[in-house]
């Protein structure tokens, strides 16, 4: 940002992305040089976002409402920048500025709306304003939009101010080092002395951190509970952690990065360049006790959101989950590894839906990392931990693959694209011939995999009409069917609900306790899992009840065993459905069998 510049068009330098940082990345890897250049990189687009944003303010009537003009916010800026550079940087790659950044400019476009007038998020410019002029130690005075009576400075903390209207507005003074909210009145802001800003004081709440030692350097990030742009979509009220809660996630983490310095040196150095900001998701209820809701957003490069982890080890896989889409995320800013519809299309096998191209390659690398920690820790797991971090590699090594061969297959890569799923299908091969992984937990791995699959195209996958009728037909009238059978078509049911129990009982017989796992796994769930070959027959006494339970026809398709019914297990349930309308009864354990001995074969 330059003083003159405001009638120039916005420039940026041109980033090449060396080789060998590709090829890090397309490995799934990326040390801290690599993480510095996807920085810099970030910190240009963000100049672009926010250059973006004064602009259409300024071309926008109205669009700060009561509060000061932009021009008054492009001088701050522009005087701080040039004053504390690196503070401003820091300032501006903050996630939570990132989050920001895009929220306004989709509201500006109309592709996104908030809970208050326009100015109330645009606004947020002013906060940002006063934090930069802060770190700057530049004098400032300005006005900053309020929200239910609290108005929030990124990376640095929240204003509370008692009695105010929904949307209204605060004076902000800076002056000798310190920032205070509403001078003449509540006057408040952070603690003295200065240095202390992650501290509590009356009428005002400072972010706190999660700390960690890492090869080389400490790590610190703040966990972020008050801020109004910490999630990805609209803006939430601040939602402040307990002493309780505080501490085991500060706990957690700091066990998680302890494992990771051990287990993969360079990943938690890597962490400890890119990372910034980690903020809470609460856990849905019938969530099983083994997952961990986490999120990230490219307009987010070093932020992640997470329900907290029941363990380190949780919170280690979670941290390597999102900061892959946070590399990913960045290089996507950089090259076009995809062009796709978008069309929701694709098997991902740690997903419940489909997902178009650019989703599948998200989750593909993100998996890519899960995979290569799993392999890792193999090598420091405490005895006790030994089956279930077997079991998840051998999984997530499953789904991985499959994964990646799905998309090297697709024509919407690039030419980039092509070259950097090599890099990731060049891992593949060692994980397959790693030897630690024991004949009976890999096999539990291949059935919950296949389980998964199979429920996918039970739910998502339609046959053609006039397919199903002909066989509806065969099996009525004791014919062996023939011919080709088309394709199934893939017609999205998000309604259809997926209990996973008998992955939930897998992990169980692994000492992973679920004791809230709901609904409760059924009885022919617990047979099949234990090898009880009665579990077909509850299977169909459960489809008997209900004949579209999506789960019961995965369960029976996987007690039947035959091997041809795996490869199009949506059959079934068609046909068992065009024979009832047709008023044929029909047990959906014979015309599974028929199927598989016939048609499908």
């Amino acid at each position: 940002m330059q003083p003159d510049a405001r009638s120039a068009p916005a420039r940026a330098d041109h980033h090449l992305v060396p080789s060998a940082y590709f090829n890090e990345l397309a490995a799934g890897r990326g040390g801290p040089e690599t993480v510095r250049f996807l920085r810099t990189t970030e910190y240009s687009r963000r100049l672009l976002l926010l250059r973006s944003m004064l602009d259409a303010i300024a071309a926008t009537p109205g669009a700060l409402g009561p509060l000061p003009p932009v021009d008054t916010a492009w001088d701050t800026l522009t005087a701080a920048q040039h004053r504390a550079p690196e503070g401003f940087a820091e300032l501006l790659m903050h996630p939570q500025t990132g989050i920001w950044l895009g929220h306004g400019l989709r509201r500006l476009s109309h592709t996104a709306w908030g809970d208050g007038p326009l100015w109330t998020d645009l606004g947020h410019l002013h906060a940002v304003c006063a934090v930069a002029a802060l770190r700057a130690g530049l004098p400032l005075r300005t006005t900053v939009p309020l929200r239910d009576g609290t108005a929030m400075f990124p990376a640095l903390g929240l204003a509370r101010l008692p009695d105010r209207p929904r949307w209204g507005t605060a004076e902000v003074v800076i002056e000798a080092g310190r920032l205070r909210v509403d001078p003449r009145g509540a006057c408040v802001g952070p603690p003295d002395p200065p240095g202390s800003h992650d501290g509590d004081a009356p009428g005002w709440q400072g972010l706190r951190t999660l700390r960690a030692d890492v090869p080389g350097r400490p790590m610190t990030l703040w966990i972020d509970d008050i801020d109004p742009y910490r999630d990805l979509s609209e803006p939430l009220p601040p939602q402040r952690l307990g002493k309780d809660e505080l501490a085991r996630w500060r706990e957690r983490f700091a066990g998680a990065l302890d494992l990771l310095a051990e287990s993969d040196p360079g990943t938690a150095a890597a962490m400890a360049e890119g990372l910034r900001t980690v903020a809470e998701v609460r856990r849905v209820r019938r969530a099983p006790a083994w997952a961990v809701l986490s999120a990230s957003s490219s307009d987010a490069f070093g932020g992640l959101l997470s329900s907290l982890p029941p363990d380190p080890v949780s919170f280690a896989v979670t941290l390597v989950h999102e900061f892959q889409h946070t590399k990913l995320g960045a290089l996507l800013h950089l090259l076009t590894l995809e062009r796709d519809s978008g069309t929701e299309r694709h098997y991902a096998p740690w997903r419940n839906d489909p997902r178009p191209l650019s989703g599948l390659l998200q989750g593909a690398y993100a998996f890519l990392g899960i995979t290569d920690f799993w392999g890792r820790y193999l090598d420091h797991v405490p005895p006790a931990g030994r089956p279930l971090a077997e079991f998840e590699f051998a999984l997530r090594r499953r789904q991985t693959q499959e994964a990646v061969h799905a998309l090297r297959a697709d024509p919407g890569l690039t030419a980039h694209g092509r070259r950097f799923l090599r890099g990731m299908a060049a891992r593949l091969p060692a994980w397959w011939s790693d030897l630690r992984i024991r004949p009976d937990i890999a096999a539990l791995a291949e059935f919950v995999a296949t389980d998964h699959r199979t429920g996918w195209r039970v739910r998502h996958l339609t046959p053609a009409p006039d397919d199903v009728r002909a066989l509806a037909r065969a099996f009525a009238a004791g014919a062996v069917a023939d011919g080709h059978i088309a394709a199934s078509a893939v017609v999205p049911d998000l309604a259809a609900p997926w209990a996973q129990a008998r992955t939930g009982l897998v992990r169980q017989r692994l000492a992973v306790p679920d004791a809230e796992q709901r609904p409760a796994p059924s009885a022919a769930d617990r047979a099949l899992v234990a090898g009880d070959p009665a579990a077909s027959g509850g299977y169909a006494r459960l489809l008997a009840d209900d004949p579209e339970d999506a789960d019961a026809w995965t369960g029976l398709v996987l007690a039947l065993g035959a091997r041809p019914l795996l490869h199009r297990p949506e059959l079934p349930r068609a046909v068992h459905r065009e024979l009832r309308l047709t008023g044929t009864t029909a047990d959906p354990r014979d015309v599974a069998r028929w199927l598989a001995a016939g048609p499908v074969a």
